[in-house]
């Protein structure tokens, strides 16, 4: 956690995921070890254990915020290495040392995140907004907090569904039509994987208290980590960080019993996917996870007023999903690397009014039409209406009936209901 994090950090919006821990950049951007979170670290810095003894300064003198800087390196270093709970508790002294410190938040909200604690990295996450309401990156980083927040809520709530429902929604699971959006139970753990590919820029470091290179170990477009400490070229695709660390440790033979290794990620370049159509800020994006919902790359692109659909074309399977970006449920399909998005208009769609209205025919559809709406749009009825009857394809084929009586609507005993495209809609007197 540095002063400025990549789009899709170490779980870095996601508004994120699985929001869960998400992120993806630009890959025009160019980053530099100052201002790219650390990506590997041999062991924490004993700095903490030190400072815990010491009297704390009084908060807002010159021994506070330059101990507040100091701790704020520290949680970096913990951060790096993975240990999210001591980067927790570092970064939460750098606040209590300096409240003002807006960079401490941000990256105290991103370690809640990796810890799976979103309540609490949307406080911290708020908190470093309202000290710096320009700061994209915790703007992004609050996104996915919020969902994870949102996630976890929904299988609490699953959780607590009596067994009689658990079973009869596997049910339902089983004989309805799959859904395009629907994704396999296992495709969630991608969103807290990466696998190494070409062109990524790894950090290696060898023994607990040696530096790593400074322009990093970029792996070759054959898959190949190539070190000076190595007899041979490592292959390395398609692993990950961790998996990386052991290959190496073993390559290394004899030497391994007394030199740590440790292996963190630079840069993300490999896991690339595009983004273009209606949004302020189309391009190549890169991800740093396996998969991503696909709402967080949309916030991320910034969708423009007009936008009300985006198509995902898979480069793997050539398949082409449609989404409504106003549909939580379809917006959490997982992209991939390769995945093309494209934001487009919603398309003109249709509803249809007969019977006795002074208009009837065909009517453009808005969201968030209501049936009296829909007559009124009509020109209204031309009588004392006895009964409406909406007739909707049922998704087979098939149209079902729905009959409502206009006096119970305008009485407010019934819900004026919602229509959607496609309703044919009937008034009877």
């Amino acid at each position: 956690m540095s002063n400025k994090c990549p789009i899709f950090g170490e779980v870095s919006l996601a508004v994120v995921f699985f929001l869960i821990s998400l992120g993806f950049v630009p890959a025009s951007a160019q980053t530099t070890p100052s201002d790219t979170r650390p990506r590997s670290l041999a062991s924490p810095s004993d700095d903490l254990a030190n400072d815990s003894v010491e009297k704390q300064p009084q908060v807002g003198s010159p021994e506070a915020n330059a101990k507040a800087k100091k701790l704020y390196k520290t949680g970096v270093q913990y951060g790096n290495a993975g240990l999210f709970t001591q980067a927790a508790e570092v970064f939460r002294q750098v606040v209590s040392l300096k409240p003002d410190h807006w960079e401490a938040y941000r990256s105290l909200g991103h370690a809640y995140i990796d810890l799976n604690q979103g309540e609490e990295a949307v406080e911290a996450l708020e908190n470093a907004l309202t000290l710096n309401p320009k700061d994209k990156e915790a703007r992004r980083l609050l996104d996915q907090a919020r969902l994870k927040v949102t996630v976890s809520g929904n299988e609490a709530s699953k959780s607590q569904q009596p067994v009689g429902t658990q079973v009869a929604a596997n049910v339902k699971s089983l004989t309805s039509p799959p859904s395009t959006t629907t994704l396999p139970e296992n495709e969630s753990a991608l969103t807290k994987l990466y696998r190494v590919g070409p062109g990524d820029v790894l950090d290696v470091i060898l023994g607990t208290t040696a530096a790593a290179d400074s322009a990093g170990t970029t792996v070759t477009t054959s898959g190949l980590l190539i070190h000076p400490s190595l007899i041979e070229p490592l292959p390395v695709a398609g692993l990950t960080v961790e998996e990386i660390t052991t290959r190496f440790q073993t390559a290394l033979g004899k030497q391994a019993s007394i030199v740590n290794v440790s292996v963190g990620i630079r840069d993300y370049v490999s896991h690339a996917i595009l983004v273009s159509g209606l949004v302020k800020e189309p391009g190549t994006k890169i991800l740093q996870r396996e998969a991503i919902p696909l709402a967080v790359v949309v916030a991320d692109a910034q969708p423009l007023p007009e936008a009300g659909t985006v198509t995902v074309v898979r480069n793997k399977s050539n398949e082409t999903f449609t989404v409504d970006l106003t549909q939580p449920a379809e917006m959490s399909m997982l992209i991939h690397t390769g995945d093309v998005i494209t934001l487009l208009v919603t398309p003109t769609q249709f509803f249809y009014v007969a019977g006795e209205v002074k208009a009837p025919g065909e009517k453009t559809f808005r969201r968030g039409l209501t049936l009296t709406q829909a007559i009124f749009i009509a020109g209204g009825p031309s009588g004392k209406p006895k009964e409406v009857r909406i007739s909707r394809d049922n998704g087979k084929g098939f149209l079902n009936v729905i009959r409502y009586k206009l006096e119970e609507i305008e009485s407010g005993k019934l819900q004026d209901p919602l229509i959607q495209p496609g309703d044919r809609i009937l008034i009877v007197n």
